[in-house]
């Protein structure tokens, strides 16, 4: 007959739970229930609860002997701590060691299969000669008008920011694509041309630089995001010139730039559309 008993003891906030299961004369599959008034914080392997575990206990098939069950739980200890809901002879279970194939159990057994960080070599890569350091990533000072430089916001009528969009004039001959805002809601609307080929053309040669290198900054930083496998990482890597070029993409502060230019080109585009110039009026005046 198999024997049952517990302990609990609590540390800084956490009740450690013991559980001893002795003189298991067969294979016997035996569910063992968590009574304290919180979750059941199971044993780990690579980060993943150990077999058998659940929220509120264990259940799994024990071999012949004598076995330690051990678990945490933020509840206060209280008498018992846990209790032996069941216990069930399973002399036709394979207890020896055939392996599972399920995701969750290889990953116990093999460990994470992610590239160690020294997997990439990064001794061996060497920055691409057109990358620009990021202290160098700014728009150019000429790119927008000074007297649009300021940050604060202005009062309702004077940029159009509190100006309902509907209120914007468009050309009736031109598509237009919403763009996201600071928000992510809705903007400003740029042509559909822009949408594939060269987003820079038509751009004042002075702006037109900055944007395309913050274009390829943008495509060096998606492929290192979705890289998973050890020859997409090295590939990414390499392109955005080694770790050091990584660190310094990821400190860049492109999207907050980008942003920022965003917000000043849609209140001067929103006064701009307001601005209708009778041509007409005052080449009669003239």
């Amino acid at each position: 007959m198999v024997t049952f008993d517990c302990s609990a003891s609590h540390h800084d906030g956490v009740t450690l739970v013991t559980v001893h299961l002795r003189d298991i004369a067969e294979p016997t599959r035996v569910t063992v229930r968590n009574c304290l008034d919180g979750p059941v914080w199971p044993p780990r392997s690579e980060g993943l609860p150990e077999a058998g575990w659940t929220a509120s206990g264990f259940s799994g098939v024990l071999t012949p002997g004598s076995h330690a069950l051990g678990y945490a739980t933020p509840a206060r200890p209280e008498a018992p701590p846990a209790e032996l809901a069941d216990v069930t002879a399973a002399p036709e279970t394979d207890t020896g060691e055939t392996r599972s194939t399920s995701p969750a159990d290889v990953v116990r057994e093999l460990g994470d299969p992610s590239p160690p960080a020294d997997a990439v070599p990064a001794a061996q890569l060497s920055p691409p000669a057109d990358a620009v350091p990021a202290a160098q990533l700014s728009p150019p000072a000429d790119a927008v008008p000074a007297a649009e430089s300021s940050p604060e916001p202005t009062a309702p009528g004077e940029d159009g920011d509190t100006q309902p969009t509907a209120e914007r004039a468009e050309s009736p001959t031109t598509a237009a694509t919403p763009v996201a805002g600071e928000d992510g809601a809705p903007g400003d609307r740029l042509p559909d041309s822009d949408a594939e080929g060269d987003h820079t053309a038509g751009l004042p040669p002075e702006l037109g630089p900055w944007l395309a290198e913050m274009e390829r900054r943008t495509d060096t930083a998606e492929a290192l995001a979705v890289a998973e496998t050890l020859p997409e990482a090295t590939r990414a890597v390499n392109e955005a010139g080694g770790l050091d070029g990584v660190r310094a993409l990821a400190d860049a502060g492109d999207e907050a730039q980008l942003r920022r230019l965003a917000r000043r080109a849609r209140r001067l585009a929103d006064r701009r559309a307001r601005a209708t110039i009778p041509v007409e009026t005052l080449a009669a005046l003239a």
